[in-house]
């Protein structure tokens, strides 16, 4: 077996077993505290959030303090290296992966395509081409967070994955399709928006695609131009297919597609032995890739100059 897989099973055995005594002294600290507490001032209420608020306080302390954060990134960090890194490279050949780093918010904030809140984290950047279709992704979690001072409440509006294909070929006008599910976009067509950058509601001949997906466009003939019906219907496909939410987006040379998974992909569970890992994850992630550029033929002439 890999020496580098029995080296991350004993480093993540190491790991487990330091979250256990830290997660046990806090639970102990909580509930002594608590204890005391409730006796003397006779206040349950008051021991239950003395529980809570000790508990979580002690776990934060003593997992600085020991370095288990720490040794928890790096062991996320080890298992993608092999796990995910490993992989992609295998199908995609070579490719660029920051799984600290991801896509920049000023990026998307440019493609008008979703409301942008004001809360943004990225991760799990990967970068590669795929039947000379160049392609980055990565994880991204964009949220609204709003505070009276008394109560604060926070709205995600993305939460999955977010995909950038590369073409040799610049598109005039905006081009945005929102499947059905897909909510807190941006669709640039509000009246302060200026007339030629308006996207405008366009409807489909094709009915059952109408159903799935609603599509704007800056510019009525190129969107037919675009949506052909083969289009149309690897797009249907995809929209039963996809394990999220999709919307994509022609944004000058680039297509955008996002994919609202509610989860942050590909990451390892510290309880789960790295001897038989869980990587349909990352399968799925591959498979995405390749439908995608397969299943839209992005390779074809008309993505070319």
């Amino acid at each position: 077996m890999n020496e580098q897989i029995i080296e991350l099973e004993a480093f993540r055995r190491k790991v487990e077993k330091q979250m256990y005594i830290i997660l046990s002294m806090s639970i102990l600290t909580a509930l002594t505290v608590a204890y005391l507490v409730s006796i003397r001032s006779h206040i349950m209420q008051l021991g239950f959030f003395l529980l809570v608020f000790v508990g979580g306080g002690t776990f934060v302390i003593l997992g600085y303090a020991t370095g288990y954060f720490s040794k928890s990134k790096e062991f996320k960090s080890r298992y993608k290296k092999i796990f995910v890194e490993g992989p992609l490279q295998e199908i995609f050949g070579k490719v660029f992966c920051d799984f600290k780093k991801g896509i920049g918010k000023e990026i998307i904030s440019e493609t008008d395509l979703i409301m942008m809140g004001n809360r943004y984290y990225t991760n799990d950047y990967i970068k590669g081409s795929y039947n000379n279709v160049a392609f980055e992704r990565a994880d991204i979690k964009i949220q609204n967070h709003t505070s009276n001072g008394k109560n604060s409440h926070t709205v995600t509006y993305f939460n999955g994955r977010w995909l950038i294909l590369e073409f040799n070929k610049n598109f005039h006008f905006d081009l945005q399709i929102i499947g059905k599910g897909f909510y807190y976009t941006d669709k640039k067509n509000s009246f302060f928006t200026s007339e030629k950058q308006r996207r405008r509601k366009v409807e489909m001949e094709d009915i059952r695609f109408n159903e799935h997906f609603n599509v704007y466009a800056q510019d009525e003939h190129e969107a037919f131009y675009i949506l052909t019906p083969q289009f149309m219907l690897a797009l249907k496909g995809m929209y039963d297919s996809m394990d999220g939410n999709l919307m994509l987006g022609f944004i000058d040379n680039k297509l955008h597609v996002a994919i609202n998974t509610r989860k942050d992909a590909m990451e390892p569970s510290l309880f789960r032995s790295v001897m038989n890992p869980n990587i349909d994850e990352v399968q799925r992630e591959i498979k995405t890739i390749i439908d995608i550029i397969d299943e839209l033929n992005l390779d074809r002439e008309l993505y070319s100059i």
